[in-house]
């Protein structure tokens, strides 16, 4: 793999045509943090995260549909919004025994947790930033409206005594002073960022899949996509980089199997206005390398919503 830190400039070299919007691919000691001590910090805690509801709720959504039931996608919103629960869906439906068994074998593979902080700086590279943190709120993904993922999701709040923390809020910071950095022309006051712990399991002979969705966008101004913090038992799981052209063509402009305490950060949505990319991201599903039953990836994701001034 090429030595880190990776930025546009050094992917422009690669590629036919040149990456404006901002691409940074390094590890936490580019950033001036231990390594080590992070990766070690946070490596037990995503045991600990209960596991996502609403991915075993969308692959029974689509279990029901390969069936002959039909169409019940407004009933199913309930469920999946936990305003009803299982039993209260199926008896809706009316489904069958079998039906109902293949819908309750659905295990979850995806441990979760979220949390959000405003972030407050002065223009002054050596000026402090003030962290405070907030309620997330329910959260959407820019897809096609009949994709149950477009719905709002609220998640567990990730512990404080994870979080709340000399070591994350120094990571924070320093993604913050470098998405100022990147965006000299915004003069970025404020900024909300949200982060997100995820823990993907793959089991013998089914992958592990941290982006169901595909190539997508996240509806931030810039994102970590992913900083690695656990690889066990795992091949695969690249963390790609797409450049969307103006027919709707996706080019793969840089791609990296990141090991722990690597991340990629880029901008997401709307940076083609400020820089002449538009920037899309995915990440491969993985696999278990024998003879092991089962792998985890465990990563810690932000978003990065500028506040003040809206960008």
């Amino acid at each position: 793999m090429k030595q880190l830190p990776i930025t546009e400039k050094e992917i422009s070299s690669w590629t036919t045509a040149p990456i404006f919007s901002p691409i940074l691919c390094a590890d936490l000691a580019y950033l001036g943090i231990d390594n080590a001590v992070f990766v070690d910090y946070f490596k037990d805690s995503f045991i600990k995260m209960p596991f996502d509801d609403y991915d075993v709720k969308r692959k029974q959504w689509e279990l029901l549909s390969a069936t002959d039931q039909p169409d019940h996608m407004e009933a199913f919103k309930n469920y999946y919004l936990n305003r009803i629960n299982f039993e209260a869906f199926a008896d809706a439906l009316d489904l069958d025994t079998n039906t109902r068994e293949a819908l309750m074998d659905v295990q979850p593979w995806r441990r979760r947790s979220v949390c959000s902080f405003d972030l407050t700086m002065d223009l002054t590279v050596n000026a402090d930033i003030t962290i405070e943190r907030v309620f997330p709120e329910g959260f959407e993904q820019v897809l096609e409206v009949a994709d149950l993922r477009a719905l709002p999701r609220i998640f567990a709040e990730t512990d404080s005594e994870l979080v709340d923390s000399d070591l994350f809020y120094d990571f924070l910071k320093k993604i913050a002073r470098y998405a100022q950095e990147v965006a000299p022309h915004i003069n970025i006051k404020k900024m909300r960022m949200t982060a997100h712990f995820m823990s993907v399991k793959a089991r013998k002979g089914v992958p592990g899949n941290n982006a169901p969705e595909g190539v997508h966008e996240d509806g931030a101004d810039f994102i970590v996509s992913a900083l690695v913090i656990n690889r066990s038992n795992i091949a695969g799981g690249k963390s790609q980089v797409f450049e969307k052209m103006e027919d709707g063509e996706l080019i793969n402009v840089f791609e990296r199997e990141l090991q722990p305490s690597e991340f990629l950060f880029q901008a997401d949505t709307g940076e083609e206005k400020h820089y002449g990319n538009d920037l899309w991201h995915y990440v491969t599903p993985f696999y278990v390398i024998p003879p092991a039953q089962e792998a985890w990836r465990n990563i810690i994701g932000l978003d990065l919503v500028i506040l003040e001034p809206k960008m």
